[in-house]
């Protein structure tokens, strides 16, 4: 029996044990090599032997923050203090996207480490149904400095896939004729967003998927949110299982991939469990620092369990995610999970006209209709000082040709969906395709242009 195996049908209370040994020994591991977390626990008054429970290290051992791994890497360049082997041991270095503004933080990994790596991206593919022998369209850029350009093609290969690293090298289009010259394509790799631009191109060259690629066994996403309309789209428009996962640099992978046994339901999001036998996860109230409850939304705080080289120990992810207990899956593994396609980032949060507005809930509005191709937001003050916010999006081919009271009226039920999930009216508009951005990985759809527009008021 594979430990994957082993941990799928494991009781929960026996899953628990197994991976509370695993984090005592990473706990002991840490604090006799590391200087950093050894410095941190020492002035919280705590050491590896006062963890007698789960209880006892959500309560003692203190959080990390990137803003502690930015300073730390500062003061010690490049790795800082928390590089827990010695420095001729790092055979590759990773960096954050650095996408909160506030910098890169730099991990050193050793050759143990990249086989962690490589295993947390293949194991995920697997569960979605990858076989060796599979021919695998990768659509992420490759390489780089980020875990996320390293660990696809690292999983892949540790699969035994035929992969095409197609990301950031090729076309769409190009893409596209790739894939209808080799059709036997089994398995495609991309973020959210690239996928929806791939989707809408084989949309705009009248080529069906699920007819061109009958032999396609899954489409894996990863790095944003997306409305559960969405997704029924897509599965019914490829013809195959859409699986995600939710993963990061921290996590030296995939923390979370979507349950492989049971089926999207039409009237609700589907989960993500939690390999937390890899990397433990807690979801907390970001303002009490407490456990959520069923159904509640926290922030990820990410732990390691087998990472020797720049662990992360009760990490601050800033990643927003709604947590449930394993059994609210009917699949019978005992791993806990968040809510598929709604994961977040706090420092996304836009406060407008005193309201929490999300980008996530902005796009499960807007592509909850499916006449829309795209959209980009603008927040801005006005002439008059106030704060507007200003929505254009692009219809699809099909819908761009109607006539203009259908387009008006999609228009006027998009504007209410928006106002009715964020409390905030904004204005909508229609603008041609090629005037709104394509995204090849992460989607920034949203501008804030308001502290420009207070400084040009000061001034006025």
């Amino acid at each position: 029996m594979t430990l994957l195996e082993r941990m799928e049908r494991a009781r929960r209370e026996d899953f628990l044990a197994f991976q509370f040994a695993r984090l005592k020994r990473q706990l002991e591991r840490v604090y006799a090599g590391n200087e950093f977390y050894r410095a941190k626990w020492k002035a919280a008054r705590v050491a590896p032997g006062d963890i007698r429970s789960m209880d006892d290290f959500s309560k003692r051992i203190p959080l990390v923050t990137k803003t502690d791994f930015l300073a730390d890497q500062q003061e010690r360049p490049p790795f800082g203090s928390r590089l827990g082997v010695p420095r001729e041991q790092v055979v590759l270095v990773t960096t954050t996207g650095g996408t909160s503004g506030i910098g890169q933080e730099i991990y050193g990994r050793t050759a143990a480490d990249m086989a962690v790596h490589s295993h947390l991206h293949y194991l995920p593919y697997h569960m979605a149904g990858l076989r060796r022998g599979d021919i695998v369209f990768n659509c992420a850029p490759a390489g780089g400095m980020t875990s996320g350009g390293w660990g696809p093609s690292d999983g892949f290969r540790q699969g035994g896939a035929t992969a095409f690293h197609a990301g950031g090298v090729i076309s769409t289009d190009a893409k596209i004729d790739m894939m209808c010259r080799i059709g036997a394509v089994n398995f495609i790799y991309a973020s959210t967003n690239y996928l929806h631009t791939l989707t809408e191109a084989f949309r705009r060259r009248a080529i069906a998927p699920k007819e061109r690629f009958p032999t396609m066994r899954a489409l894996y996403i990863a790095a944003e949110g997306y409305p559960p309309a969405w997704a029924l789209e897509i599965e019914a428009f490829w013809g195959c299982r859409l699986h995600e996962g939710y993963g990061s640099t921290q996590a030296t992978g995939f923390a979370y991939t979507s349950c492989p046994s049971t089926p999207r339901k039409a009237d609700a999001r589907s989960m993500l469990h939690a390999l937390e036998w890899l990397n433990l996860t807690e979801v907390l109230n970001p303002d009490t620092g407490e456990p959520v409850k069923p159904g509640e939304e926290g922030e990820i705080i990410l732990t390691n369990l087998a990472i020797h080289g720049s662990p992360c120990i009760r990490f601050s992810t800033r990643d927003k995610a709604r947590w449930f207990p394993h059994d609210a899956c009917g699949c019978g593994r005992p791993w806990d999970l968040v809510e598929a396609g709604s994961i977040g980032r706090y420092d996304d949060m836009m406060k407008i006209r005193g309201n929490n507005v999300w980008p996530v809930t902005v796009d499960t509005a807007v592509f909850s209709h499916p006449e829309v191709a795209e959209y980009a937001g603008r927040v801005y003050v006005d002439d008059q000082g106030r704060t507007e916010v200003l929505v254009r999006l692009a219809f699809k081919a099909a819908f761009a040709a109607a006539p203009g009271a259908a387009k008006a009226d999609c228009l006027r039920r998009i504007a209410e969906s928006v106002k009715q999930r964020t409390n905030v009216a904004m204005t909508v508009v229609e603008v041609p395709r090629a005037e709104l951005p394509t995204f090849d990985y992460k989607a920034r759809r949203w501008k804030d242009e308001r502290q420009s527009g207070y400084a040009k008021a000061a001034h006025a």
